[in-house]
């Protein structure tokens, strides 16, 4: 996600989507059916530690399951 329209910018924003899947085919893809729970920025892209910011959010996850 390049927000400042300069691509030789260092700064890096990655955005997590969280799509409804249980929806008609036609519907879960669509805008106002998603949701963005986060935005991961830093001077760089978070590569193998993705699980560093994922883990909170897979944690409310699983509250709300049960």
């Amino acid at each position: 996600m390049n927000l400042f329209v300069n691509m030789s910018t260092s700064h890096s924003s990655w955005s997590v989507l969280l799509v409804i899947y249980n929806l008609p085919p036609r519907l879960c893809m669509k805008r106002k059916y998603m949701v963005m729970s986060m935005m991961i920025s830093g001077p760089k892209q978070p590569r193998n530690d993705i699980d560093v910011y994922l883990s909170p959010l897979i944690e409310d996850l699983m509250l709300m399951w049960d």
